[in-house]
């Protein structure tokens, strides 16, 4: 009796455990039909995204100092109440870009034809959010070496980053291209001007000129430093013409074609089109550089490209700041730009303009100016009790050209 007990166990034993082990062995089977896909967390893609806003021409008029003096209680100059309106949009971004159209050479302060503003504008930019202030353009040698030099000085002094014009080999080697990592991203920064007016720098100090035989150089150190996406900023073009000439075309062509994957422009004064340009229309050519490259520590093979889509090319944005008040040049574009990166690959995820335009109006004995994003003038007029009626028919009409600008 108790034999047939204890085989009767050792059956029911047997069983379960069989049973167990059918269970498990099956758990690691899927059905050939099953799509799904467990990812680890190792696994998963992960996406990084910055968002870009640039902006154009940053000028420096006497009757702006006049009216910076005004808003600094006429005790100093207070260039912060300029951007007052705009700050919250451009300290927003991940980073915020501007062109930089004056020298900071110390007093005499003047205007046009010889640019050397206050060091507190330079302080109000910071203020309001830019950290990257591009200096290749032709102000730059307004008061020589000298005042390249203090330019870039003030700069440093307030932390800014900045390219394009450099006190001699040594800061050129350290900003040019301009590196700046952040999100995740390597972003290079490259900025050249067609010219400096009457003078030409010399050393030490230096200046990028728009040299072609150059670019596929400078792209090809980008790409060696790391880089995963080259700006391109630009000091181009034909002033208050509000449509991009052929030299700019071809400009913007030889640095799609070396590599570059974002275009921005400056100098006109007045906002031309964004347009694109697609890669393989224009060919690729970063290959042909090799044998032109002294250091080769870096082999073409080991930075491929690693960008998609199409390149976005602002041939101009515009007036930042100024006293420029005919049509057209009395206002701008911001351009704000989103990328995201994800398994090395990075796009252009979207891009569009905020227009704004420059209100200015007498208060004593100057002219005071603020910047106006025209969305939020729409929306809230009643913000901006100082505005006029011919005040709001510039602003609506600088809004209806730059529209018809972007749709031509």
């Amino acid at each position: 009796m108790m034999n047939k007990r204890i085989f009767k166990l050792l059956i029911t034993i047997f069983c379960v455990v069989s049973f167990v082990m059918s269970l498990s062995s099956c758990s690691g089977c899927r059905n050939n039909n099953d799509s799904r896909t467990d990812l680890s967390p190792d696994t998963v893609p992960v996406t990084d995204t910055i968002r870009l806003i640039f902006a154009g021409d940053v000028m420096g008029h006497s009757t702006q100092f006049r009216g910076a003096w005004r808003d600094g209680g006429d005790s100093c100059y207070n260039f912060a109440p300029t951007f007052q309106w705009v700050k919250d949009y451009i300290s927003s971004a991940d980073l915020a870009i501007a062109n930089l159209e004056v020298t900071f050479a110390g007093e005499p302060y003047m205007g046009y034809p010889r640019f050397s503003s206050p060091a507190s504008l330079a302080a109000a930019l910071k203020d309001t959010g830019f950290d990257i202030l591009l200096t290749a353009n032709n102000h730059i040698l307004d008061h020589g070496s000298t005042g390249l030099v203090l330019t870039i000085d003030a700069l440093e002094k307030l932390g800014f980053s900045r390219t394009g014009s450099f006190k001699d080999s040594a800061d050129w080697r350290a900003n040019h291209p301009l590196m700046i990592r952040k999100n995740g991203f390597n972003l290079a920064f490259l900025n050249y001007t067609y010219g400096t007016n009457a003078l030409t720098a010399r050393p030490p100090v230096m200046v990028n000129y728009m040299d072609t035989s150059m670019i596929a150089i400078d792209m090809y150190r980008c790409k060696a430093m790391g880089a995963d996406f080259i700006i391109a900023c630009v000091h181009w073009g034909e002033e208050y013409q509000i449509k991009e000439n052929e030299l700019q075309r071809q400009f913007a062509d030889v640095l799609v074609r070396n590599g570059c994957h974002l275009i921005i422009g400056a100098h006109p004064h007045v906002v031309q089109p964004i347009k694109e340009i697609d890669m393989e229309t224009v060919g690729f050519v970063m290959d042909s550089i090799h044998s032109h490259v002294t250091d080769t520590a870096c082999s073409i093979q080991s930075i491929p490209e690693k960008v998609a889509g199409a390149v976005v090319v602002a041939y101009s944005l515009g007036n930042l700041v100024s006293n420029q008040r005919w049509r057209y040049s009395d206002g701008g574009i911001m351009l704000e730009v989103t990328l995201t990166k994800t398994d090395s690959v990075v796009e252009i995820q979207s891009y569009g303009y905020e227009p704004f335009w420059v209100h200015r109006f007498p208060e004593q004995n100057a002219q005071i100016y603020r910047l106006i994003l025209i969305k939020d003038y729409i929306s809230d007029p009643e913000r901006y009790p100082a505005i006029t009626s011919e005040d709001e028919r510039m602003l609506l009409q600088f809004d209806s050209d730059t529209k018809q600008i972007m749709n031509d």
